[in-house]
């Protein structure tokens, strides 16, 4: 059994171990990936603030383009009306008063 054997042996022994040695590599490469994930949620536990699942907006369906259209009147007419709301009906009296006097004022210089 000389060469071949000995070939032969030396070709099985070499294999073994590459493959005893891969496998090895492969369970280890495992567990740390594992160890690894762990160590990653538990820190993003304690890091990171709890998700809150934000709820879904409703949707707001319009019946039509013609609701469109009201709606928007509506809202502008709105808006007028909050405007008028805010005027100091005071002060634009007296501007007004002061302007018409002015006017009255020139008007009595020219004739």
């Amino acid at each position: 059994m000389g060469r071949i054997g000995g070939f032969l042996g030396g070709t099985v022994l070499t294999g073994s171990l590459a493959y005893l040695t891969f496998r090895h590599l492969k369970i280890n490469t495992r567990t740390h990936s594992a160890s690894l994930r762990t160590s990653r949620q538990i820190a993003d536990s304690i890091l990171l603030p709890k998700h809150i699942p934000k709820k879904p907006e409703p949707k707001l369906e319009r019946p039509s383009f013609v609701e469109t259209l009201k709606d928007t009147w509506n809202w502008e007419v709105e808006k007028i009306v909050r405007r008028m709301q805010k005027w100091d009906m005071r002060t634009v009296r007296e501007e007004v008063e002061e302007t018409v006097g002015n006017v009255v004022e020139k008007l009595k210089r020219q004739f």
